[in-house]
């Protein structure tokens, strides 16, 4: 008994030192895009299916969990540049220049196919509709 004792010990000692080492924290969505925290000082809820992530003295940002393919730990920062969803133009910020862009696509005005894969908030690869809008719009009033 000691010993299962002790070896049980070992191995959570073993699983907490080795979980500080992970800086950041992914979320993967479904296209493969990743939108990246600093592991220290988040926060996460969740909300209307949404997780709201706020890193320590940042900004809330909402990640839809229908797009989510999966959460991943790791201690290397990204390099590509991190586009969140809902940032359909990629310039780093979601707002009414991207709504704007939505509704653009929308209107036959603008192309879905000049944004890759960040206009098919659905996960309806191919076809834009209301409900990428629909999304869209969640995601900014849930930032706020």
């Amino acid at each position: 008994m000691k010993k299962i004792l002790v070896i049980l010990v070992l191995a959570v000692a073993g699983f907490s030192a080795h979980a500080d080492t992970y800086n950041f924290l992914n979320f993967v969505n479904s296209q493969n895009g990743i939108t990246q925290f600093a592991a220290d000082g988040l926060v996460i809820t969740f909300n209307s299916g949404k997780a709201v992530v706020t890193p320590a003295g940042g900004t809330s940002t909402a990640v839809p969990l229908t797009s989510l393919a999966y959460l991943e730990f790791t201690n290397t920062q990204t390099t590509t540049p991190v586009i969140a969803t809902g940032d359909i133009n990629g310039d780093g910020k979601i707002d009414v220049s991207d709504l704007n862009t939505m509704i653009d696509i929308l209107l036959g005005l603008d192309s879905a196919e000049n944004y890759g894969e960040r206009a098919y908030l659905n996960g309806n690869i191919g076809k834009v509709d209301i409900s990428d809008l629909n999304i869209l719009v969640d995601i900014m009033l849930s930032a706020q």
